[in-house]
C-alpha cells in the first residue's frame, strides 16, 4: 500500500488540476492537487512525515500559488517558538529528574487500595502530560508502573496480577492522551489549531488561560471517566500496601531535592504563571488586564514567554556551576516535528491564498441547515476514528483548514468546530499504533490486544461526546 500511495500522491497532484476546472478561482484546482498529494502521503506514511511537509516549498513557487519568500516563513511561524521553548523546559525537567520526583511524591501517598494506585497514576500522568510531551510522560510513568508491577509479582498471585497489570498500563497511556488536551503546549495538534486560528482571524486565537479554562475541565472529567471505567474491574482486588511501599521506597531513594531541580521548578512555575496571566481575563461584566498590556510596545506572545523561560535555563548555574541546559539540548529538539508543523501551516496558507478554502466552503453551504450540536458530534467521532489509523498531527493539519471553510460558509461557530476537532484528535484509545503512548504500553507485552480494543472502543465514543458537551457549554470562555 505504501508503494501504491507513493505513486498515487503525485499522480493526483498532477491530474486534479487537469481534470477539475474552477474558473472563478484559477489556482484552487492546483492547490486541490497539492492537498490530495500531501494527504495521501501523510496518511499512508510512505515517506517520513517531515518529507511530505516540505512539498509546499517546491510546489507553491512552481505553480504560482505563492513565492518561496512567502511560503518559507510558515516553517518558522511564531507558534513554533512556543513549542521549542516548552520542549526545552520539559527537557530540563527530564534532565534533572524533577518530573520523576513530582510523580513519585504524589504516587507514594496513594497506596491504600488498587483504586487509589490507579487514580494516582492517572492524575500524575495527566498533569505531567499538560506540560511535557505525551510520549516522554508515558515513558516515565510506564517505567514507574513496571517497577510497581515487578514488586507485585513477588507478593500477588498471577490471577490478580493478570487483571491489575493491563489496567495500570492502559490508564497510563490513556491519561497521557487526555492530559495533552489541558494546555496549548500539551500536544502538537493544539499548536496546529492555534496557527490555523491565526490564519483565519488573529482575534479568535485563544490565550493560554482561555485554553486552560476549557481544556482543564475536559481533562478532569476525562480522568474521572477513565478511573470510573476501570474501578469496577479492581473492586475485588486487595493487598497489603505492597505497591505503596514500593513507591515510597523509590521516592525516599531520590533523597533531598537538588539545586537543579529547584531551579527548574521555579522556571516552570513562573513560565506557566506568565502564560496564564499574559492576556488577562475578559468577560461581559468585568475585565482583568494581563501583564502584556502594561508593556510599552506590546507584541509579546506565548512563544516569547516560552523562549524567555528556556533561555533562563541556559544561564542559571546548576551543580558544578554548569548551566542546567547546554548546547546538546538543541540536538535533542524534535526537528522533524517542527518541519511537520511548518508543512501544516504552509498547507493552511496555500488553501487561503489559492482560495480553495472559499470554494470548498461554497460547495458545503448546505451544512448550514445541520444543527450545530449534530455537526460537532459528527466531527468529533470522525476525528477520533481517523486518528486511530493516522498521525493526529497530520490529520489535524489536513482537516482543520477544510473544517474552517465549512464553518465560515455554513455560518457555524468556527472556534467550536476547530476546538472540537483538535481535542478529539487526542482521543485514539483503541489501537496500539494510534498514538505513541498506546504503542509504549502495548510494547510491555502485559496488555492483550482484545483488552485494549474493547476498552478503547468504549472510550472512543464516550470522550468525544464529553468534549462536545464541555466545548458547547464553555464556549463563552473562548474568543469571539
Amino acid at each position: 500500500m505504501k508503494r501504491i500511495a507513493l505513486i498515487i500522491g503525485p499522480a493526483l497532484g498532477i491530474l486534479l488540476p487537469l481534470l477539475v476546472e474552477i474558473p472563478e478561482y484559477p489556482n484552487a484546482s492546483t492547490m486541490m492537487g497539492i492537498v490530495a498529494w500531501m494527504a495521501i502521503w501523510w496518511i499512508s506514511e510512505c515517506v517520513p512525515l517531515p518529507v511530505t511537509a516540505l512539498i509546499p516549498l517546491i510546489a507553491y513557487p512552481l505553480t504560482g500559488i505563492a513565492t518561496a519568500k512567502e511560503v518559507s516563513p510558515r516553517y518558522m511561524a511564531s507558534i513554533m517558538f512556543l513549542f521549542v521553548g516548552g520542549f526545552l523546559i520539559a527537557q530540563a525537567m527530564e534532565r534533572t529528574g524533577l518530573h520523576r520526583r513530582i510523580a513519585l511524591r504524589i504516587l507514594s501517598r496513594s497506596h491504600a487500595s488498587p483504586l487509589q494506585i490507579l487514580a494516582g497514576f492517572a492524575c500524575v500522568t495527566a498533569f505531567l502530560s499538560m506540560w511535557i510531551s505525551n510520549t516522554a510522560t508515558t515513558m516515565l510513568m510506564a517505567t514507574i508502573g513496571i517497577a510497581v508491577l515487578k514488586r507485585l509479582d513477588q507478593d500477588l498471585d498471577s490471577s490478580r496480577l493478570v487483571i491489575f497489570a493491563p489496567i495500570l498500563l492502559l490508564i497510563i497511556a490513556y491519561s497521557a492522551n487526555i492530559g495533552g488536551m489541558g494546555t496549548p503546549v500539551g500536544t502538537v495538534p493544539n499548536l496546529v489549531l492555534l496557527e490555523n486560528m491565526t490564519v483565519i482571524d488573529p482575534q479568535l486565537k485563544p490565550s493560554f488561560l482561555q485554553w486552560m479554562m476549557v481544556g482543564v475541565p475536559i481533562v478532569i472529567i476525562g480522568i474521572g471517566i477513565l478511573i470510573a471505567t476501570f474501578a469496577w474491574k479492581v473492586r475485588s482486588l486487595t493487598w497489603n500496601h505492597t505497591a505503596g511501599d514500593s513507591l515510597r521506597q523509590e521516592h525516599q531513594a531520590l533523597g533531598n531535592m537538588g539545586r537543579d531541580e529547584k531551579l527548574v521548578g521555579w522556571v516552570l512555575g513562573l513560565t506557566a504563571l506568565a502564560w496564564m496571566t499574559r492576556t488577562g481575563i475578559k468577560t461581559d461584566t468585568f475585565t482583568i488586564p494581563g501583564w502584556s498590556s502594561l508593556l510599552p510596545h506590546g507584541g509579546v506572545d506565548d512563544g516569547t514567554v516560552a523562549i524567555a523561560g528556556a533561555i533562563t535555563l541556559f544561564l542559571l548555574p546548576g551543580k558544578d556551576n554548569k548551566p542546567i541546559l547546554g548546547y546538546e539540548a538543541f540536538s535533542k529538539l524534535p526537528w522533524g516535528i517542527l518541519i511537520l508543523l511548518g508543512g501544516g501551516f504552509a498547507l493552511a496558507m496555500g488553501m487561503q491564498e489559492s482560495e480553495l478554502s472559499q470554494w470548498i466552503g461554497q460547495q458545503l453551504e448546505f451544512l448550514a441547515n445541520v444543527p450545530l450540536i449534530m455537526m460537532l458530534i459528527g466531527i468529533a467521532l470522525m476525528m477520533t476514528f481517523l486518528t486511530e489509523i493516522t498521525s493526529n498531527t497530520a490529520i489535524t493539519q489536513v482537516m482543520l483548514p477544510v473544517l474552517a471553510a465549512v464553518a465560515l460558509s455554513s455560518q457555524h461557530d468556527v472556534t467550536m468546530l476547530l476546538f472540537t476537532a483538535t481535542l478529539t484528535a487526542s482521543c485514539a484509545f483503541m489501537l496500539p499504533t494510534a498514538t505513541p503512548p498506546n504503542a509504549i504500553v502495548f510494547g510491555t507485552e502485559r496488555i492483550p490486544m482484545t483488552t485494549m480494543v474493547k476498552t478503547g472502543l468504549k472510550l472512543n465514543f464516550i470522550l468525544p461526546l464529553i468534549i462536545v458537551m464541555v466545548v458547547f457549554l464553555l464556549r463563552s470562555l473562548l474568543p469571539t
